[in-house]
């Protein structure tokens, strides 16, 4: 990870060694202030498009790596994206290509493919999915499985037209999602355009903010493991594998970072929730957050919140500006996922402020994607139903015990049934439905949705008062949101799913085809 102190002269450095080679860490993150004083946080490394073109290489393989826990610096085995925790952030434009090569080198696979394909398996085969991006299926296919010694070439042809926004990255093989996110295999995609020259948003240092939670066997044994064995992700050999006491949260691969800022300076924080299972409420100390968009999506006007909450996948681009000096904690509230699975509060990063008041404007206004306009009931072609609940019976065998039944439409996932078809142009009023006490957050492929009700009248902690883009949304407990959705440009085969991985890991994801 880079620790960015970034002022004009950096970033213009910067931009012209990541123009000319492919693959080397640009300076990102300034305002377009000379006089303003930097902003100084933590950053993943970074790759820029060229001439309409991104390619790179992702080699997973395992990584031993000291990382900052809150017990202290633990020695662990981590699988991981070119060696490292957390992922290289990838900034394209409309328009552009993006290529990537994924080469899997990790070790044999040891079991074999069981018989009940949600059965958690092959936790050492692999595959890449663009969460968020709206690209052909076929070239954002989950469906694949490289196995150890494989190499695929993805090639992403984003749309001109393509909002910008934040996106991310993620490994999405079926029966190892989950294993792979407590590594910490997630990085941003950033598709750069249009909000991005607006006065107010173009001055604020733009900063990624991906918050991990990482998983390991036996992190909260007292004395802990001897060195110099290394911590490991626990494998889902077990219907509960992984204890919320073995879980703690990083930002861009670090135990509670620091943000050092100026009063009056605006930051924007492109915030992303990947943890495997868990909803956060963000709320900060000593300043309201002005939201810009949500799930990459540019909101019409700045929404001034408290606290947003954000389920698993969701993102927040989030400006902050404090007007006073002092030290301040960015925190995730606690929540209660289901019955007697409670995860407490935590201290995110801390924002230290200081020196004289820059007296920055915050954004009102701003600049939304032309070719998302409201979806009115008028141009709905059909409605359907997808309810997600927990059966009583029906689970698969997990390490010899009967796990939790995760299904949607009273059925767990199989690869050879396409349970949703829908016509190319299609216009779908979905009614998702949570029948049970669990919290589920439902993300589809390819396509964002509209939000226009919720049986609480809330969406991500916020009264919904005007439907709002997205890609990912949590159901409450024992209630009911309501989307519209377009299905536009691209015909084939991709999935929904709950975005609660060890919920989708054991079933609960269905195959819609596009015709």
């Amino acid at each position: 990870m880079m620790d960015v102190k970034c002022d004009r002269r950096q970033f213009i450095q910067g931009s012209l060694v990541a123009a000319t080679a492919i693959g080397t860490t640009g300076l990102l993150g300034c305002g377009s202030n000379d006089d303003i004083a930097p902003a100084v946080f933590d950053q993943p490394p970074v790759l820029r498009s060229v001439n309409g073109v991104l390619s790179t290489e992702f080699n997973v393989g395992y990584a031993e790596i000291s990382v900052q826990t809150p017990k202290g610096n633990r020695n662990t085995k981590l699988r991981t994206w070119n060696g490292f925790l957390g992922g290289t952030t990838l900034r394209v434009k409309p328009g552009d290509r993006l290529i990537i090569v994924l080469n899997n080198k990790l070790p044999p696979n040891t079991d074999p493919l069981p018989p009940d394909h949600n059965t958690p398996h092959h936790f050492n085969s692999i595959n890449l999915h663009t969460h968020g991006l709206h690209v052909s299926p076929n070239q954002d296919n989950v469906l694949l499985s490289l196995m150890p010694g494989d190499s695929y070439t993805y090639t992403y042809d984003i749309p001109a037209n393509h909002p910008a926004g934040t996106f991310w990255y993620h490994a999405h093989k079926h029966g190892a999602t989950a294993m792979h996110l407590f590594s910490g295999m997630a990085g941003l995609l950033i598709v750069e355009g249009e909000v991005d020259k607006d006065p107010a948003v173009a001055a604020a240092t733009d900063l990624d903010f991906v918050i991990e939670e990482i998983n390991l066997k036996g992190l909260a044994l007292e004395p802990p493991a001897a060195p110099p064995a290394p911590y490991q992700v626990p494998e889902y050999t077990t219907p509960q594998p992984f204890q919320n006491k073995d879980s703690f949260f990083l930002v861009n691969g670090k135990h509670q970072p620091r943000l050092q800022v100026a009063p009056g300076r605006t930051v924007r924080l492109r915030v992303l929730n990947a943890s495997a299972r868990n909803a956060m409420p963000i709320s900060v100390d000593g300043a309201m957050l002005t939201v810009i968009s949500l799930d990459g999506i540019t909101l019409p006007m700045a929404k001034t919140l408290s606290s947003l909450t954000l389920a698993p996948g969701n993102r927040a681009d989030i400006i902050l500006r404090f007007d006073a000096e002092g030290s301040f904690q960015l925190k995730k509230g606690a929540f209660t996922n289901g019955a007697g699975n409670p995860n407490p509060q935590a201290t995110l990063a801390w924002i230290d402020v200081s020196g004289p008041n820059q007296h920055m404007s915050l954004p009102t206004r701003l600049t939304t994607p032309a070719q998302l306009p409201t979806i009115l009931p008028s141009e709905v072609t059909e409605k359907r139903s997808l309810v997600y609940e927990m059966p009583d019976t029906g689970g698969p065998v997990i390490g010899g015990q009967v796990a939790p039944n995760f299904t949607i439409n009273g059925v767990r996932f199989d690869p050879a049934v396409i349970n949703q078809t829908i016509p190319l142009n299609a216009v779908v009023e979905w009614t998702l439905q949570n029948n049970g006490a669990a919290f589920h957050s439902h993300h589809i492929h390819i396509n964002p949705f509209q939000v226009i009700a919720t049986s609480t009248g809330q969406l991500n902690g916020f009264p919904l008062t005007e439907p709002v883009w997205l890609d990912t949304v949590g159901i409450p407990a024992m209630g009911s949101v309501t989307v519209r959705q377009r299905f536009v440009d691209f015909k084939g085969l991709f999935v929904l799913h709950c975005h609660v991985l060890v919920h989708e890991d054991i079933g609960m994801m269905a195959l819609v085809k596009v015709v």
